[in-house]
């Protein structure tokens, strides 16, 4: 399926939406509760971030297919489930470049093949492969607004 431009997906809190590139993928689900999550910070400081129920994680993998899906299925349980933290590298760390997946928190994120995997602590942005680059991601009451073009997706149940 492609989506033009903006358009609303729904999805409930025990469904994934797949945004599908050619060579990433990005898996979106609903925060489903009220829940902080924690960041630690290079300068060994803790950001806190408050979700809504309607709120979003994100999850950017850098390969598609089955695999990467199952990554981002783990991710999702990590910080859903277990409130696993997220950590942010300092500028220029040499990880960024073996990240295989990056996460972003919040009720809007822009995703942006242009920024270092890993280092941007702000949630609003999130770095993804180039196909799926410039797309934003709004939460709504009952899924996601979508601005911009996706070539393919699919919901699945988590």
């Amino acid at each position: 399926m492609s989506v033009r431009e903006r358009r609303r997906i729904r999805i409930t809190p025990d469904e994934i939406l797949f945004l599908i590139g050619n060579s990433g993928e990005l898996g979106i689900v609903k925060a489903g509760s009220k829940k902080q999550v924690f960041i630690g910070m290079p300068d060994k400081e803790e950001i806190v971030m408050f979700l809504e129920p309607q709120d979003l994680i994100a999850v950017s993998a850098f390969d598609s297919g089955e695999k990467a899906e199952k990554g981002i299925r783990c991710m999702v349980y990590l910080l859903r489930e277990l409130d696993a933290p997220i950590t942010v590298l300092p500028e220029n760390h040499p990880t960024s470049n073996r990240l295989p997946m990056v996460v972003a928190t919040g009720d809007h994120i822009r995703l942006n093949c242009n920024i270092v995997p890993g280092t941007h602590p702000e949630q609003d942005i999130l770095c993804a492969c180039e196909d799926l680059s410039g797309i934003e991601i709004t939460a709504s009451e009952d899924g996601v607004d979508i601005k911009g073009l996706i070539k393919d997706f699919k919901i699945e149940k988590l």
